[in-house]
């Protein structure tokens, strides 16, 4: 059991780095779930722009846990709205970032063979984009429904 679940979670933190950067495509809900923001009216200037950091990630199941670090790009854009990009096309993320710099929203996992919804909630302040991710899962492994709990944090700055 100890060797399927590390080698699950090796894959999890693969899938993960594309989960929490993309949108898969339609997932399940969860207690990870928060309310997404809508563009602000008035966007200052001087949070738009380009920002690099790191995410950093945590997966638990079975009792065990797989951290990872992955790059991050967010771009504030001044129609109102923030995206967060991976090293693939297809695995962007856009939300509004409020007229304050607040911003929400939950990224749909629907990355066979796991399912579930990561809410991530920031703030951007002209110089730095930071914030929390943390969402809940279910992957079928081998016949087997696992429940896995993921949490993290992201810094970037300009």
């Amino acid at each position: 059991m100890n060797r399927l679940s590390l080698k699950f979670l090796q894959r999890l933190s693969l899938i993960l780095s594309c989960v929490i950067l993309a949108s898969c495509g339609g997932g399940g809900s969860s207690s990870g779930a928060v309310e997404a923001t809508l563009p602000g009216s008035n966007t200052p200037a001087s949070f738009v722009g380009v920002y690099t950091g790191t995410l950093n990630l945590r997966a638990e199941a079975l009792g065990l846990s797989e951290t990872d670090s992955v790059p991050i790009t967010i771009t504030v854009q001044a129609d109102g709205r923030i995206r967060f990009d991976g090293d693939d096309p297809d695995e962007t993320f856009t939300v509004g970032v409020t007229d304050d710099g607040n911003f929400s929203g939950n990224i749909p996992i629907n990355e066979d063979p796991c399912v579930g919804s990561v809410g991530v909630t920031g703030v951007v302040n002209g110089t730095t984009a930071s914030g929390t991710v943390q969402g809940e899962g279910s992957c079928r492994v081998n016949g087997l429904n696992l429940d896995v709990e993921l949490t993290g944090d992201f810094s970037a700055n300009k």
